[in-house]
């Protein structure tokens, strides 16, 4: 097998010396890859990004906007990626306005409200969803234009419910009566209705929560119970979170750390010490105490990271207690 550097070098090579657009393309996504598979390896890849972000194929700028948010401190991030937003190709733009919303900093909000002017609605839209996370409402109107697009309703749905702002509830509660409309999209809709103090959404999401029958969407309105705190969440997530087979007890967990009721620290910890259990519902009871905050929960999620019996485990919960409180 070959050695990551090896790799790096051969994808180095390839961007140097291929012709062909599709290899180069992949090329520089293999850079992306393999700067973000492990942490700590971004210096090894820092001299190659330079090279990316002026080529003159747009697939490989693009990814060199990408390989710029893996490679670099995030407070680094901004002077890269800023210019980007410039570039003559709309999937270079697209990238950087994404990448630059996902930094949800309030002095990226003026870069970002200058991308509601483009003429390409995917880049509008992650800048609309960009502004929206830093809780203003300048983009509000693509947000609703993007309901009735496929390909973006669901996250234009989740931009809304962090932006909480009454004047989309008209639209997204057309949106929820919408014949036919896909489980994932209708159950995010519920929680964005339930945010915005319609009570029908809470209503469809406990309802939706119970185990009935297997639906494809029912985890993720376990989730959003808790996250709108809808009335009866703490019994109904502390019901799913003791049924050991229950396949949404992750979601459970993570529901109860969004509820932030701290009566649920006895069962995250019950579940965060049940060697038993599934790792990914350890490591989301693990998150959920982590959220709630209380400093006997921390304090036991930092104990229990050499319990975990994979790398990856030890390893996401190492980074989640570097986290600020």
């Amino acid at each position: 097998m070959m050695d990551w550097r090896a790799e790096r070098d051969s994808a180095l090579l390839a961007l140097e010396r291929e012709k062909r657009p599709a290899l180069r393309a992949e090329a520089a996504d293999q850079l992306f890859q393999l700067a973000s598979e492990v942490p700590g390896r971004g210096p090894d890849f820092v001299d190659a990004l330079p090279r990316l972000l002026v080529d003159k194929q747009p697939e490989v700028r693009r990814a060199g906007v990408r390989l710029a948010t893996a490679v670099l401190p995030e407070d680094e991030q901004p002077a890269t990626l800023l210019p980007r937003l410039r570039d003559d190709e709309w999937m270079v733009r697209l990238e950087a306005t994404g990448r630059l919303a996902d930094l949800y900093r309030q002095d990226l909000r003026g870069a970002l409200a200058s991308m509601l002017e483009d003429p390409m609605p995917e880049v509008r839209f992650e800048a609309a969803r960009g502004i929206a996370g830093l809780g203003h409402a300048a983009g509000l109107e693509v947000l609703l234009e993007a309901l009735d697009a496929d390909l973006l309703r669901f996250r234009a749905l989740g931009a809304l419910g962090q932006l909480k702002d009454a004047r989309a509830l008209p639209a997204v509660k057309r949106l929820f009566h919408r014949w036919l409309l896909p489980a994932f999209d209708k159950t995010q809709a519920a929680g964005v209705l339930a945010e915005l103090g319609d009570p029908e959404g809470a209503t469809y999401l406990l309802q939706r929560a119970q185990k009935k029958k297997w639906n494809p969407d029912r985890a993720l309105a376990v989730e959003l119970c808790g996250a709108v705190k809808a009335p009866g969440a703490l019994e109904q997530l502390k019901a799913i979170l003791d049924d050991p087979k229950d396949e949404c007890r992750g979601a459970a967990a993570r529901g109860l750390g969004r509820l932030g009721d701290e009566r649920a620290l006895p069962w995250l910890l019950a579940l965060l010490d049940e060697r038993s259990a599934d790792e990914d519902f350890r490591l989301d009871a693990a998150d959920a105490l982590w959220r709630l905050g209380l400093p006997e929960g921390r304090e036991r999620v930092r104990a229990s990271i050499s319990t975990f019996t994979t790398p990856e485990g030890r390893m996401e919960l190492e980074e989640l207690v570097q986290e600020e409180p």
